[in-house]
């Protein structure tokens, strides 16, 4: 099967934070992709929708969102939502390194404390209590 699962037949949580910073990292990546396939195409004086750097940006957008749902479904919300905010470093570092942009000292501390945040909210995360794994234990804890 895709997803390690436990003996409830849960997917353990450090799949889906596996899961979560990959799909960090490439949502990170998309839109450096998409503005590098916009200068490219700005040099060749011709539309972006012609450049295959732009579409492997929207792409990567939607492997990254792919992602997001497995990582969703394998962890709890509570663990995966912060490594959201990952793809935001992501995309800092890897437009310094592929756009040649470079980041000021309060965009490092911001990357500093965006990563530690993160870190620090999956590792106090409470413990999930498994969740409804039937119909019937759904319909008997709605309210009525």
């Amino acid at each position: 099967m895709f997803l390690d699962l436990d003996a409830s037949g849960f997917a353990k949580p450090n799949v889906g934070v596996v899961i979560a910073v990959i799909s960090s990292l490439i949502n990170g990546s998309t839109f450096v992709l998409q503005r590098k396939g916009i200068l490219l195409s700005r040099e060749r004086g011709v539309s972006y929708l012609k450049n295959v750097v732009w579409w492997s940006g929207t792409l990567s957008m939607v492997v990254g969102q792919i992602g997001n749902f497995l990582a969703y479904n394998a962890a709890p919300a509570v663990m995966v939502t912060p490594l959201g905010a990952l793809g935001v470093l992501f995309g800092a570092v890897l437009s310094s390194w592929i756009l040649g942009e470079r980041m000021n000292a309060l965009g490092k501390v911001g990357s500093v404390l965006c990563c530690g945040g993160s870190v620090a909210l999956v590792l106090h995360a409470p413990a999930s209590e498994g969740g409804v794994t039937s119909r019937q234990e759904g319909e008997a804890g709605r309210p009525r």
